[in-house]
């Protein structure tokens, strides 16, 4: 049997942003996503914020950098960390996430957590040589 992929959601901001979490979490399960208590056990690191609350949104841009380090540690175990970028910073700022953080696989916005499924297959299937 093989094991179920694992997911860590990290919510930052305001409260919509916990209830689109759980959204992502229920959409991904179907897809064999199981969730993760941290990032370091994880295949596929959502970072969800909010973009009114600066602080949040820079904290996202602070943790990338924590996630690119994970993914290079994962990477020299001969691993693959996915990272995604979710929530309506994502939304407004998704060319400058791609510009600022290339680690990034992912980036989605409210309106699309119902594809996220697809999203993270397409991003997985990139990954493969």
């Amino acid at each position: 049997m093989t094991q179920p992929k694992r997911v860590f959601i990290k919510t930052y901001g305001c409260q919509m942003n916990v209830y689109d979490s759980e959204r992502m979490a229920d959409a991904l399960a179907p897809a064999g996503y199981a969730p993760a208590d941290s990032a370091e056990e994880a295949d596929l690191v959502l970072l969800n914020t909010c973009h009114i609350r600066e602080k949040a949104a820079e904290k996202v841009y602070s943790e990338l950098g924590r996630m690119r380090a994970l993914s290079q540690a994962r990477a020299a175990r001969g691993g693959r960390l996915l990272v995604g970028v979710a929530g309506c910073v994502a939304q407004a700022e998704g060319a400058e996430i791609a510009r600022r953080a290339p680690l990034v696989d992912l980036v989605v916005g409210p309106q699309a957590y119902h594809r996220l499924p697809a999203m993270v297959a397409r991003a997985e299937a990139r990954g493969v040589s």
